[in-house]
């Protein structure tokens, strides 16, 4: 049995909660809990370099998040990209030869963390919140005079799998034969 719950992406440097439903101990034995947790991030890059000289100009999109209890993980995400720019143009525009405009730059990642024993906070009919922070990262880097215009938006979510025993078995093939 699986429930999930995720924050939609919005501007980076959010903290806010995932709620998950508790195991139903009437299904039978929790044997073991299984989070899987993710989270996405995409950044508008634009880029002007001012530099007397070209310069290759690298723009990352990238967030660090921060899984709360029971999780206690994070994940550092980041996708790059460069390109080449001539000596500044005269026009800050984010265009022409010296400037650029990036499309947006994604990344994701994920992580799974289980649990094999611990499980009383998990069990009943009600539900239980796991923080998760989001902190934008996004840069540019590569002239030593460069303007840029950054925009990040970051995304998350938590899925916890509940595997439990229900107490009941099923017959072998060979016991039933025998029958």
């Amino acid at each position: 049995i699986a429930s999930s719950d995720s924050i939609p992406v919005t501007t980076t440097n959010w903290n806010q909660n995932v709620t998950l439903n508790q195991f139903d101990p009437s299904l039978g034995t929790l044997t073991q809990i299984v989070f899987t947790y993710n989270g996405e991030v995409t950044a508008n890059i634009r880029v002007e370099s001012e530099d007397a000289a070209p310069a290759t100009v690298t723009a990352t999109s990238s967030a660090f998040f921060l899984f709360g209890g029971p999780i206690n993980a994070n994940l550092n995400i980041a996708q790059g990209q460069s390109i080449d720019l001539t000596a500044f143009d005269g026009t800050v525009d984010f265009g022409g030869t010296s400037g650029h405009t990036f499309a947006p730059i994604n990344a994701s990642d994920n992580g799974v963390f289980i649990l094999n024993a611990g499980f009383a906070p998990f069990i009943g009919l009600g539900t239980f919140d796991i923080s998760v922070q989001a902190i934008g990262t996004s840069g540019a880097t590569g002239a030593g005079n460069l303007t840029t215009q950054i925009a990040t938006v970051a995304g998350a979510g938590v899925t916890v799998t509940y595997h439990y025993d229900t107490g009941t078995s099923v017959p072998e093939p060979a016991t039933l034969a025998l029958l």
